[in-house]
């Protein structure tokens, strides 16, 4: 969708489909399971937790960091999910998980590092005007 219909246009379109196809999903279990008062506000705290306030907190930050920092802060959230589980719900994760996690964040410092040392932008780089 993100090809064919390019900026915000292209995300709100995949947005729709992917919730028309899940639509009937719901709809179903539903009807087969009826939710109670409290599992209704589980998942409302869930939904609003798990997308609408990291969401909101990205873009406060981008307008307050550099986006080249921003790209670092991004690389940390695996990180934070993975000591969220550890330390709250008492999740482990093997040695192979915990090597992703720093590859990710390694890659992403690298690309950000390299990135600022090309840019014009700064006074002593020979591109700069």
């Amino acid at each position: 969708m993100g090809q064919r219909l390019p900026g915000i246009e292209g995300s709100a379109a995949a947005a729709l489909v992917s919730g028309a196809l899940y639509v009937p999903v719901g709809i179903t279990a539903l009807c087969l399971h009826r939710p109670t008062a409290a599992a209704l506000l589980c998942a409302l705290a869930a939904g609003v937790l798990s997308s609408a306030v990291p969401f909101l907190t990205d873009l406060l930050a981008l307008r307050r960091v550099p986006a080249h920092s921003f790209g670092i802060f991004m690389s940390v959230n695996p990180v934070c999910a993975a000591l969220v589980g550890l330390l709250i719900l008492g999740q482990h994760l093997g040695p192979a998980s915990w090597t992703a996690i720093a590859v990710i964040v390694a890659a992403n410092a690298v690309a950000v590092g390299t990135a600022a040392l090309r840019s014009p932008a700064r006074p002593d780089h020979p591109d700069a005007v």
